[in-house]
């Protein structure tokens, strides 16, 4: 019998990660999936429950986040954490360490890339993956790729992109495996002074992510990017040493930038997912039992984390205007100027895509 669950796990894993044909518009496949899915999940319990239950976890793994324990991205984390001791009967346990205490971005990526000395599973986001190689994940990081979090949701979940797009780190040799994502709403942009609109950023000194794709994104809105890691952003606010900065609501609160940027402009000019990577190294080292494991716990908080932000996005915008906070959207005719002005990112950033982007957009549609 254990044989026979770890084939079905093996083959639903292999499915998972090199992708096949989905067609959104049938009810029988979805039908299917959702029954392959709680397969998935009834297998992967029982193999854990199979293992000779211990004491001392077989494995322990450390999982890097950048932002605190209240944000909702963290919270997933340990939604994870909770469903890998589950399913695998605590032969496996994950250490979250939130607030970048095990590294910024830029560390935690590298150190994945050179096999996970410090750390062995890293919370990021697809916009900052340009400088490792990625390609068809970076795609996710473009300026206005996405109509809205449905469109989201369909893309990642989709099993010839976003699924698919998994592998993409052993594939180009970032030496790196993905194993879920999550979604912590669009970026938007915050400052210490007042903006209602695209004339307010120009010449703007806002705060990107160590990464071109970002620096570009905003060059093209013609502010001024000033590349940092996220634990400076909130000192650099607070001497002037930038103006502002972008991020989801989610951590705009959760980080209380708020308290020196009380201004947030919904601009929506980014909704990239975030992806959870694993050490190619370390994930090497699993049983294809494991290996199974971990996929799934990640499959659930995914689920999880899908099902819970829109409320806490709504949540988050009552305490912030209690807070004193003001919040302004771009107005319709500044949301499409922006669009356009970013045209040229998302050429710059896609040759030898364009299939890849298509497919994105269309699937949207």
């Amino acid at each position: 019998m254990k044989h026979s669950l770890i084939l079905v796990l093996v083959t639903s894993i292999t499915v998972s990660l090199t992708g096949c044909s989905y067609n959104f518009g049938s009810s029988g496949t979805k039908a299917a999936e959702a029954s392959e899915e709680t397969d998935e999940a009834q297998a992967a319990q029982a193999t854990g429950k199979a293992a000779t239950p211990s004491n001392t976890p077989e494995y322990v793994f450390r999982y890097g986040e950048v932002n605190g324990e209240d944000n909702i991205v963290t919270q997933t984390g340990h939604k994870f954490a909770e469903y890998v001791d589950e399913l695998s009967n605590g032969r496996i346990k994950i250490e979250i360490y939130p607030n970048h205490a095990l590294g910024d971005e830029r560390t935690s990526l590298r150190d994945l890339r050179r096999g996970g000395r410090n750390i062995d599973m890293y919370r990021g986001n697809t916009n900052a993956l340009t400088g490792y190689g990625f390609k068809k994940l970076t795609l996710f990081g473009l300026p206005y790729i996405f109509e809205n979090r449905e469109g989201l949701w369909k893309v990642l979940e989709d099993k010839e992109l976003g699924q698919a797009f998994l592998s993409e780190g052993t594939e180009v040799g970032a030496n790196m495996v993905g194993l879920f994502y999550t979604d912590e709403g669009a970026r938007n942009i915050f400052s210490t002074k007042k903006i209602r609109n695209l004339k307010d950023i120009k010449g703007m000194k806002i705060r990107v992510p160590e990464s071109v794709l970002m620096m570009d994104t905003f060059s093209a809105l013609q502010a001024r990017p000033i590349p940092l890691p996220y634990g400076e952003v909130y000192d650099a606010l607070k001497n002037g040493v930038i103006e502002g900065g972008e991020n989801p609501v989610t951590g705009y609160l959760s980080n209380e930038l708020y308290e020196v940027a009380p201004y947030y402009l919904i601009s929506e000019h980014v909704f990239s997912p975030g992806i959870v990577l694993m050490s190619e190294a370390k994930w090497n080292e699993l049983s294809e039992e494991d290996k199974s494991i971990l996929i799934e716990a990640g499959r659930m908080a995914s689920a999880w984390n899908r099902s819970t932000i829109q409320q806490e996005e709504a949540r988050i915008y009552e305490e912030l205007k209690q807070k004193g906070v003001t919040v302004t959207s771009l107005s319709p005719e500044d949301m499409e100027k922006a669009r356009k002005l970013e045209e040229i990112v998302r050429i710059s950033f896609t040759p030898g895509l364009e299939d890849y982007l298509n497919r994105i957009i269309d699937i949207q549609k």
